[in-house]
């Protein structure tokens, strides 16, 4: 067999074999409570179903796709009764919210950690400018004059540098974030 090739039963093992039997079940166990709470719903819960399929469930938020906006909308305002349902038919998988995109496109759940990530760089990228306004202005490092004990630049008014708890505090941001 060529290198440019794989048997059918390899290529199904390295599909495969990042997904646990437990995945499956709880798949499964959604997919359920999904049908049988949503069908509940009164007036159109047969067609709310028949319209709506489970996409991804990411950090207790289930992406939900349907075909059109409308039938979004009907479950959005259903949510509460949705959730309640699925967390007591999931079999201990814990549902804490619901997210909707029509069919087709590409909106899905972002993985959380990465949105974490960026949002503390984008808070430390803040904390540094903060802190350079604030030594443009004299609250900053201490400079030679404030350690010293001598009056500082200031002209006299008594400007101090920031005091150390807080200086730590930014120093500690700073370092989370380029991590």
């Amino acid at each position: 067999m060529s290198d440019d090739f794989i048997d059918s039963a390899q290529m199904i093992s390295k599909v495969f074999k990042n997904i646990s039997s437990q995945d499956v079940e709880n798949s499964s166990k959604i997919q359920q409570a999904w049908q049988t709470t949503v069908s509940k719903i009164s007036g159109n819960g047969e067609k709310l179903a028949a319209h709506s399929s489970i996409v991804d469930l990411k950090n207790g938020i289930l992406l939900v796709e349907s075909d059109h906006p409308g039938w979004n909308q009907m479950l959005q305002m259903h949510k509460k009764f949705i959730l309640t349902g699925l967390n007591r038919l999931s079999g201990g998988v814990k549902i804490d919210s619901l997210a909707f995109r029509v069919k087709g496109s590409d909106a899905s759940l972002a993985n959380s950690e990465e949105v974490a990530r960026k949002a503390v760089e984008r808070y430390a990228q803040k904390i540094d400018a903060e802190q350079k306004k604030l030594e443009e202005m004299g609250y900053g490092k201490p400079n030679a004059a404030a350690t010293s004990g001598a009056d500082d630049s200031s002209g006299g008014q008594g400007r101090e540098s920031l005091p150390p708890e807080l200086n730590a505090i930014f120093e500690r941001l700073k370092n989370k974030a380029k991590s």
